[in-house]
């Protein structure tokens, strides 16, 4: 099912919702509550999120369940998730499970979730193992994106966003010239969420093109949850070792003219920056990687600017390039 993509002023979505206030459920993250009218903080029906990276499990999705069956929820109604993409991704689990499915609407409040974790139909929850190993298919009917979220995100929030964002810089060369030119970040960001949409929507269940968009993340989950550091740095992160690894030194230097026209900080985007790092720590999460098939492994290369691959490797051959990369070792 294929989500409509609405850009309106965040006012209007309240307005809009407002009347249909006796059948929806909201999943929200409390860090915006300030930011929401007096109705909806105030509102009965609403599941507050108070950590949602750490609340992203079945506990929580247990707890929403009981909470919502409580209140009377029916297959009729809908859920409405307002945060980033681990709240828009829990939410979203939750409709695709409750009640054995029922609809819901995503409205992203982060830059990272306006142009990627709130868009596709990819809903999930973690399990101590790894990352969104839990999950489902189930587009939200809509997804609103409204700007004004955007000027409430600290530094760190924008930047993990911009990590994303330097993914569709390589896969669309439409977006990698807009950031050459340094357009604005919210016109970029909206060339971004169409870019997955049209993915998306030819491809919704990842049998093709759409594994694409996972450039940068079978290294960048691993740098994710080894070193504990917001989801875009790190897919940034490992966009840029898996070409170092396989010694794509054009792309590489294409990696850097992205990286500084975004604004990212190289220097946070080297393992060196990160005392914490560890090798063995590294290899373990690629293990538990999600796109592994049987023994073996899928990597999303580029040929060049806007022509990624599909390069499929057994898993030990590629941990073992991943062993072998001197800046891993030192």
């Amino acid at each position: 099912m294929n989500s409509e993509i609405i850009y309106k002023p965040w006012g209007e979505v309240c307005e809009e919702l407002l009347p249909y206030k006796d059948s929806i459920y909201f999943v929200i993250d409390s860090k915006v509550r300030t930011h929401l009218p007096a109705w909806i903080q105030t509102f009965a029906k609403v599941y507050w999120v108070l950590d949602p990276e750490r609340e992203k499990n079945l506990k929580s999705l247990e707890l929403i369940a009981e909470s919502f069956v409580k209140l009377g929820i029916s297959r009729s109604c809908k859920i409405v998730a307002i945060g980033g993409g681990a709240t828009t991704d829990l939410a979203g689990f939750a409709a695709a499970t409750l009640l054995r499915g029922i609809h819901w609407i995503s409205i992203p409040t982060t830059l990272l979730a306006m142009v990627d974790g709130s868009l596709g139909g990819k809903v999930a929850v973690n399990i101590p193992l790894g990352k969104n190993l839990i999950g489902a298919f189930h587009s939200p009917d809509k997804v609103y994106i409204c700007e004004e979220f955007l000027a409430t995100l600290s530094p760190l929030e924008t930047l993990s966003g911009k990590g994303e964002i330097l993914k569709y810089g390589f896969l669309s060369i439409t977006i990698r010239e807009m950031i050459l030119n340094q357009e604005k970040i919210d016109q970029i960001s909206i060339e971004c969420a169409k870019f997955k949409k049209e993915l998306t929507d030819r491809d919704f269940k990842e049998k093709g093109d759409r594994i694409f968009l996972n450039l940068g993340h079978t290294l960048g989950h691993a740098f994710e949850s080894t070193l504990r550091i917001p989801h875009g740095i790190a897919v940034a992160m490992g966009i840029n070792y898996i070409f170092k690894i396989f010694e794509l030194h054009g792309l590489l230097a294409e990696w850097k003219k992205l990286t500084l026209s975004l604004g990212l900080p190289i220097e946070k985007l080297q393992v060196s920056a990160y005392n914490q790092f560890s090798l063995s720590k590294l290899l373990n999460a690629i293990r538990a990687d999600k796109k592994k098939d049987g023994q073996d492994i899928q990597i999303i290369l580029m040929k060049d600017m806007g022509e990624p691959f599909i390069c499929r490797l057994d898993l030990e051959q590629f941990l073992k390039k991943v062993e072998d990369y001197g800046e891993f070792k030192s």
